[in-house]
């Protein structure tokens, strides 16, 4: 019985491990096989989507203001060759080493994608990507031209997830800071 036992739990383990692993390839996979990048990629929220090419938008802001915060730069860049992250998801980026047209937002050729596990806390629906992308599809997250996320929460208690944004094209001083608010129901799909 105790050999019996020790198998049982010998699989058990082996199970919990497996799960695991999987869905940490699923969440981390590359989307283009190269060799390892050897500098950092460009990070930043999916917000749009036009065909294979995505909008990544870095929420760490260069200020260019008098006063601290007044004048936010934030990085964005459209990346072509992009056909899987889906809008709301986390990534890092690398280019091909191509030139990038440098109007803003950028343009640049996506070499090498890898996608961050979006959070799930505990008692949600949604996961943070789903919610994202529900505010960002919302009237009022369809009203920001370049939007930059800046904080996702979930308030378990009343079953609601707050987005901040901001619009980085905004010509407002401080670049007022939008709040939606997503209820947790069901994920929202992606919008071709």
């Amino acid at each position: 019985m105790s050999h019996l036992r020790q198998v049982l739990i010998s699989l058990s383990i082996l199970i919990v491990c497996l799960t695991g692993c999987s869905r940490h390839i699923d969440c981390n996979s590359v989307q283009t096989q190269v060799n390892t990048p050897s500098e950092d990629g460009f990070t930043g929220y999916v917000v749009a989507r036009e065909g294979n090419s995505i909008l990544v938008v870095d929420p760490a802001y260069e200020d260019f203001g008098a006063n601290k915060g007044e004048s936010r730069y934030y990085p964005a860049k459209w990346f072509s060759n992009a056909p899987n992250p889906q809008i709301g998801s986390y990534v890092e980026i690398w280019t091909d080493g191509s030139p990038e047209n440098q109007p803003y937002p950028g343009q640049a050729r996506a070499e090498t994608i890898a996608v961050s596990c979006p959070a799930n806390p505990d008692g949600a629906h949604m996961s943070e990507e789903d919610a994202i992308r529900a505010g960002l599809y919302s009237l009022d997250g369809e009203q920001v031209r370049i939007p930059v996320i800046e904080n996702v929460d979930f308030d378990k208690h009343i079953g609601t997830w707050t987005i901040r944004m901001r619009d980085a094209m905004s010509t407002t001083d401080t670049q007022d800071q939008i709040e939606v608010k997503v209820e947790d129901i069901e994920p929202v799909s992606e919008q071709e």
